[in-house]
């Protein structure tokens, strides 16, 4: 079989596990991710035309944050399906388009980048392997099987590498069709859980500024940073303030008189004395909607200053809570806030990617599974971190690059956030990709390495 013809065999498999599962799941939220009832809810909200604002469960900022997942699922439901089953479909659907998209850069980069072809070529057991691991690792196929916004997320978010691919590696040219789909995954991402879409825009300028002397990177550093804007205004919180308006009726002649200077009231049904005339106060109260809006950078500033809180929050009514590390600086304001998630750092990062451990971490069976999967996360990054030391590269590095720091800031941003195991390990599923693609690299740097070797050896023997 062809690289295709395999690839595309995946993809058929996937669809028909993702059916069987579908028509498997209970018919109420599942106890691992007891968050798809509210999704439903939400979907079903939407789906009705009610205003966002008064939704029960977390009011607007659940719609805003979560479009992604939940315009699509409020579609279906209005074809038919019910609000669970919705939301259920709409992330399967997310997690297919994901292995499509995947599939498709994968066949394209195999015809135009010759490396990757002799690599494809050389090692087709290995690139099936890898795949089938982002396809069917466990966690990662249930996540994007269950009414949650993981696979919205991701999909969107490798969207946006996939363009930043398509433009600086293969096509190396500025295309404002490319670059409006870079710029729109970008606001998809917000829409989807706007701290990674906060995450993802810091981590692309940060790669991009290097670029700043070419018309390409100049390009995306303007879409980048216009994604961010309006991928931050599409999500602000909506609040309201409650906004009373008087008017006043004459007493005396029994005629409505709107509110004017000479008629000042004060609370309802207040009786205001106008010369002979005697008024009565009727209030009205209504909720006047506003927006948030704040600068751009002002909003970062002050999300990053959230995490400490949001790490607490995270806590509590979990069993597989995080511990919250002692900080000697333990101060309230912004910079005590930086510090301490600083100090906290290796501990969180490590906790977010290899946490819960076979042991003490154990609560329960979803706790044991997930120890047991982190083997593969602790085992892969181990053999990344000791090739990389034995070969001192890795291949494809300017590729890898934008991916691999996001990788990191990621890394170190959730483990900050995270306040107990159980989402941790949920969350971590979005960089999945990056270490399959890490792997990958390790495996062509040291087949490099060996060919040099050998290289060396032959002629040295001449």
């Amino acid at each position: 079989m062809t690289l295709k013809s395999r690839l595309y065999a995946l993809i058929l498999t996937s669809i028909i596990l993702r059916v069987i599962v579908f028509f498997m799941l209970p018919n109420t939220p599942s106890v691992i991710a007891p968050d798809e009832g509210t999704y439903g809810r939400a979907a079903n909200w939407t789906a009705l035309g009610k205003p966002a604002t008064e939704f029960p469960d977390y009011g607007a900022g659940l719609y805003a944050s979560g479009r992604s997942l939940l315009l699509p699922a409020a579609f279906l439901n209005k074809i038919g399906f019910s609000p669970l089953d919705s939301v259920r479909l709409t992330s399967s659907l997310y997690g297919l388009l994901t292995l499509c998209l995947a599939t498709a850069v994968i066949l394209m980069t195999a015809s135009k980048n010759t490396n990757f072809a002799h690599f494809a070529k050389r090692n087709p057991r290995v690139l099936i392997t890898l795949f089938l691991t982002f396809a069917f690792l466990p966690s990662h196929f249930v996540w994007s099987n269950l009414g949650l916004r993981e696979s919205a997320t991701g999909f969107w978010v490798v969207s946006v590498f996939a363009f930043l691919f398509l433009l600086l590696q293969l096509n190396k040219r500025v295309s404002l069709l490319t670059i409006t789909g870079f710029l729109i995954s970008i606001v998809m991402v917000f829409s989807a859980r706007p701290q990674v879409g906060w995450v993802l825009g810091i981590s692309l300028l940060l790669y991009l500024v290097a670029k700043i002397r070419d018309n390409l990177g100049r390009a995306l550093i303007l879409a980048t940073l216009i994604g961010i804007t309006l991928g931050y205004a599409a999500t602000v919180s909506t609040v309201y303030e409650l906004e009373t308006t008087f008017s006043a009726t004459n007493l005396t002649s029994n005629s409505m008189d709107g509110f004017n200077t000479n008629i000042s009231c004060k609370f309802d049904a207040e009786v205001v004395q106008v010369n002979n005339d005697k008024y009565f106060c009727i209030s009205k109260t209504k909720k006047v909607y506003s927006r948030d809006l704040k600068n751009p950078g002002k909003a970062f500033l002050e999300q990053i200053g959230a995490i400490p809180y949001h790490h607490e929050v995270n806590k509590l009514g979990a069993a597989s809570v995080i511990e919250t590390q002692f900080c000697p600086n333990r101060g309230v304001s912004q910079f005590d806030k930086y510090f301490c998630i600083g100090y906290r750092a290796p501990y969180t990062t490590f906790t977010f990617l290899f946490r819960p451990i076979l042991g003490a971490d154990i609560t329960s069976s979803a706790s044991l599974f997930a120890a047991v999967e982190n083997v593969f996360w602790f085992s892969a990054i181990l053999f990344i971190v000791i090739m990389f030391i034995r070969n001192r590269r890795l291949a494809f590095f300017g590729a890898l690059a934008p991916s691999l720091l996001f990788f990191s800031i990621y890394s170190v941003a959730a483990g900050a956030y995270e306040g107990n195991m159980g989402t941790a390990f949920r969350h971590k599923s979005l960089i999945l990709w990056v270490v399959i693609l890490l792997v990958a690299s390790t495996i062509v740097a040291t087949q490099q390495r060996k060919a040099e070797r050998e290289g060396v050896s032959a002629s040295s023997q001449e």
